[in-house]
């Protein structure tokens, strides 16, 4: 199954699913700002849909290693992109783990690039 059909699937039975859970949790489908729906509807869109499609299109193009690795770099990404849209500020702690996760993703796809050999290992001819 191809991915744009996969993720169809996926997304139609999470369109039945859901709002059944939430009625049956009472939590309110109604009553939300015009501003929360613009923001649910930005989240499905790009945190969703574009993220899954990049994802998927990145595993036609790279190793299975390199896109899974390369996916922890997302709560940082997310905890940047939220300094100027929220006004939200990373306390040292999130600083230095964003940092090591980063410096891990960029060790494991160096290391991916140069097939899978340890930078300091002898080369054979």
């Amino acid at each position: 199954m191809d991915t744009v059909t996969f993720l169809a699937f996926s997304t139609t039975a999470s369109v039945v699913v859901l709002p059944v859970t939430c009625l049956a949790s009472g939590a309110p489908l109604v009553g939300f700002s015009p501003k929360a729906w613009l923001s649910l509807a930005a989240l499905g869109l790009f945190s969703h849909l574009c993220g899954y499609l990049a994802i998927n299109y990145a595993l036609g193009h790279l190793s299975a290693a390199s896109v899974s690795v390369s996916i922890l770099a997302q709560p940082v990404i997310t905890a940047l992109i939220s300094i100027p849209l929220l006004g939200e500020f990373l306390s040292l702690q999130q600083v230095i783990g964003g940092t090591v996760v980063l410096i891990g993703i960029y060790l494991v796809n160096r290391r991916s690039s140069m097939g899978g050999k340890s930078p300091a290992a002898p080369q054979t001819v």
